[in-house]
């Protein structure tokens, strides 16, 4: 929304399933009214298809970051995730090490790794360090665990009607094709989505919960304004995914899954941004 200033840091909004940057434009607005907040902080976005497997999606804001680090050589920066871009941002402060390639492919996991050149899209999105740019990460209303909405009737829905482009399903090599395919069918292949990648069945975000995150970090989460926490929900992600052990303050907002527009969640990220 301004020129690169290099007197302050990058709070980089990720916007979630079915969303746009603008979701965030209240936020910014809110939080740039404050002129200590103006003086230290600088507010970008990235944007994506949400449609396109969240590993995909990561590995494009991975790259994105690398691109705005070497153009601009800023030290840190900050993410804040709404949602599945939570989820985005988590893998952006993760070492992947083999834990999610072995996660995904299980006992076919080392053949598959041999097969594939280590430039390949699927290594990359799956075999990365963690950014040391990234400072901290505010997580809202993230489905670290999945949601059970991406399996329902609407899920199934929502489903159908995504159409990968071409550049991600050319990137889906035969042999992983032949390796994740029931009974080995390529036929029977079903191209990965965001949408079943939010499962709470989904081997990725198995295999992610049990790597740790390599940044400080902080939670909003809402509960529909019900006060039931911790069998709460915000309508989409209930408190058992969203919640983090490890995370140095959780605030419940009393309000739906679109939690970073509620004033309690624009003020918890404005103290923790001037902490």
């Amino acid at each position: 929304m301004q020129p690169y200033d290099p007197e302050k840091v990058p709070v980089i909004f990720v916007h979630g399933l079915l969303s746009a940057p603008s979701a965030w434009a209240n936020v910014a607005s809110s939080l740039s009214a404050d002129p200590e907040i103006r003086r230290h902080f600088q507010f970008w976005a990235f944007s994506y298809s949400t449609g396109n497997p969240i590993a995909y999606s990561a590995l494009l804001l991975r790259q994105d970051l690398g691109y705005a680090e070497e153009t601009y050589h800023f030290k840190q920066a900050i993410l804040v995730g709404h949602s599945m871009g939570g989820i985005v941002s988590r893998l952006q402060v993760t070492n992947s090490g083999r834990t999610l390639w072995n996660g995904i492919f299980g006992a076919k996991a080392d053949t598959l790794y041999g097969s594939q050149p280590n430039n390949s899209t699927i290594k990359q999105a799956l075999l990365f360090p963690a950014d040391p740019i990234v400072k901290r990460v505010i997580f809202v209303s993230t489905p670290h665990r999945g949601s059970s909405l991406s399996t329902s009737s609407i899920g199934a829905l929502g489903i159908k009607l995504i159409r990968l482009p071409g550049k991600v399903l050319n990137a889906i090599p035969n042999a992983v094709i032949v390796a994740v395919a029931p009974n080995g069918d390529p036929r029977k292949f079903r191209p990965p989505t965001s949408i079943a990648g939010l499962s709470p069945k989904n081997p990725l975000l198995i295999a992610l919960d049990k790597l740790p995150i390599n940044a400080p970090h902080n939670s909003i989460i809402g509960d529909r304004g019900r006060g039931d926490t911790p069998k709460s929900s915000d309508g989409v992600v209930p408190y058992w995914s969203s919640h983090l052990d490890s995370a140095q303050s959780e605030l419940i907002v009393p309000t739906g899954h679109g939690a970073m527009e509620h004033p309690k969640s624009v003020e918890e990220i404005r103290r923790i941004l001037l902490e």
